[in-house]
């Protein structure tokens, strides 16, 4: 899938596990901009298999997180600042502070059908659902409205809670990797935010926030888990080998991004499991 905008370009990818459905991939993708096109959003989330309806829980926070990021920018543009804390009460009201509401629907549509939530199901919607989650802001300004367009400087600020990664890339090299910096970085039991935590104040000290600076076609891609690895453990990653390979293929398309993927874990380089993958490319020209 592939999102444009006059100064940002995005591409999104989904590639379920090794014999699931696209329709059981449990990672979600979204991006948006602003109307002046001056600011852009993305976030991925990868939804824990271990909880029960992880998939619609991971979709729900990256909607929530894309919309109180823009939430967020609409106060710094009056001159607020946006603390840690208070972005992730925002995205508390908009997803863990729905989930009833949308357990309840859940409910309704499953006896619709005839086939009612089973005693053993209960407990895991009582538990809730988890995923990880990052999310990015790319916001630019122009001090001197007689400045060139391609001159434009244009900032990030991400925040993550979990092992799904965003990675700053230059010519293809990696000059920023939040928030695991390296393969050893990723474990078996990251961070996860779950639809019951109304917690924001722990789940703000839980998360992480990184900011940086864009340069005209300089990329940043937001990946879960098994592509962060998979990039963090190429040797190439650093001289920029593995970023302009991932470039390439994703201007190949979904369909062999898929097969690659495919390619990867059959030859064991890459864990079996839901891919998720956001391209954002900083353009020279609209």
């Amino acid at each position: 899938m592939g999102t444009h905008l006059k100064h940002i370009g995005f591409q999104c990818f989904l590639v379920p596990k090794t014999g699931s459905s696209a329709e059981e991939c449990e990672d979600a993708t979204h991006v948006s901009s602003s109307p002046d096109q001056n600011s852009a959003f993305a976030a991925v989330s990868d939804g824990a298999s271990e909880s029960l309806l992880a998939g619609a829980w991971a979709r729900q926070l990256v909607q929530g997180a894309v919309a109180s990021m823009a939430s967020a920018d609409d106060r710094q543009g009056k001159g607020e600042d946006r603390p840690s804390a208070s972005f992730v009460e925002d995205l508390l009201a908009r997803t863990a502070g729905k989930w009833d509401d949308y357990i309840a629907e859940y409910q309704a549509e499953r006896a619709a059908r005839g086939r009612p939530i089973t005693w053993y199901e209960q407990p895991g919607l009582d538990k809730g659902a988890f995923a990880t989650l990052v999310a990015v802001r790319i916001r630019t300004t122009l001090a001197d409205p007689g400045v060139p367009e391609a001159a434009r400087h244009w900032t990030w600020h991400a925040f993550a809670l979990g092992d799904s990664c965003l990675f700053h890339l230059r010519n293809g090299r990696l000059i920023a990797s939040f928030p695991i910096a390296d393969h050893d970085g990723f474990g078996i039991t990251p961070q996860l935010l779950g639809s019951r935590n109304r917690d924001a104040a722990l789940i703000a000290d839980r998360a992480s926030t990184a900011n940086g600076e864009l340069r005209m076609d300089d990329e940043l891609l937001l990946a879960t888990d098994a592509l962060a690895a998979w990039l963090l453990s190429q040797p190439g990653t650093s001289s920029g080998g593995a970023g302009k390979q991932l470039g390439l293929l994703a201007d190949l398309g979904e369909d062999l991004f898929a097969e690659w993927v495919q390619s990867e874990r059959d030859k064991s380089r890459m864990r079996n499991d839901d891919v998720a993958l956001i391209r954002i490319r900083v353009k020279t020209e609209g």
